[in-house]
Parts: structure tokens; sequence; C-alpha cells
């Protein structure tokens, strides 16, 4: 007998590599991690980028305030400014802490959520006395007022979310 017709065996056949699909548990917990990244990293941006927005809105409608207070320094044109600032207030905080606050008690406002004491103690208290006084506004400094409004502003836009509301604040609604 011939060794060769006794066994009649197959040729070697070498397994086959690992399917990529399906995916094991470790890898479907990998990309879901990086779909909520990637989600979050992107509403992170689109934030930021909308809260740039809303501030450079409202720089320049201060911008416009401020140009029109060095044109007429008077009471009508400082109003417009207190009420930009109590517009961006209440799109930053709740309208029932802000919309009763009068007086001292919205340049207290103003000092605490601005980290100043430049509205009660310094310049900022023309927003108060303004009112009573007739007439062009005398002993106005604009040159401290307005770097102070300025800082106020962009500090409450740095702050946090400022809903849709800060970006249409325009001049006919002051």
């Amino acid at each position: 007998m011939n060794p060769d017709e006794s066994l009649q065996l197959h040729d070697i056949h070498l397994p086959t590599g690992a399917d990529i699909w399906p995916l094991a548990f470790g890898w479907w917990l990998l990309l879901v991690i990086l779909l909520i990244s990637s989600a979050l990293l992107l509403r992170s941006y689109l934030r930021q980028r909308q809260m740039r927005k809303h501030k450079t809105v409202i720089l320049k409608e201060f911008e416009k305030l401020v140009n029109t207070l060095r044109n007429n320094p008077s009471n009508e044109s400082l109003a417009k400014v207190n009420t930009l600032l109590r517009q961006l207030a209440i799109t930053r905080y709740p309208r029932s802490e802000i919309a009763s606050l009068t007086g001292g008690d919205w340049l207290h406002f103003l000092d605490q959520s601005g980290n100043t004491h430049d509205f009660s103690k310094g310049p900022g208290r023309i927003l108060i006395e303004a009112p009573y006084r007739s007439g062009k506004l005398q002993n106005l400094n604009l040159e401290e007022f307005t770097p102070m409004i300025r800082r106020w502003v962009s500090k409450m836009a740095k702050k946090g979310n400022l809903p849709n509301k800060a970006a249409t604040i325009s001049e006919r609604e002051l």
C-alpha cells in the first residue's frame, strides 16, 4: 500500500483574520465618548462665537450712545446709556431682581456685578443724579465715565449666556 493513498489529507487552511464587524464593546464605548465630546466642543464653540457677536453688537450700540453723549451731553442721552445698562442687566439676571432697582440700589448692583466701586462712589453717580438736573450736564467726565461703562458691559458680556435678546437692542428701543 502506498502511504499517499491510505491517508487522505487535505491542504492546511489558515485561520481567517478577526472581523472588524461587529465591534467589540470597548470600541463602541470609545465611539460614544468621541461623539459626546465632539458635540460638547461644538456647542461650546458656538456659544462662545455667539457671545462674541452679542458683545460686539452691544459695544457698538454703546459707542453710538457715547458719541451722542459727547455731542449732546443731556439728561436724555445719559438716560439712554442707563437704559442700555438696564437692558443688558436684564438679559443676564432675572427681571424680578433688576426691574425694581432704582437710585443707590441700582448703583450698588452695578458695582457688585462689575466688581467695582466706580458707580456708587465715582463717576457713575451721574446715572442717578442726572435726572434731577436741568439742561445740559455739567461736570460730566467722559474720560472716566466711558471706560467705566465699557468695562462693565464687557464683564457682563463675558460672564455667561447672553440670549438673542441682547443682540436686538437698538436705539429706537431706547
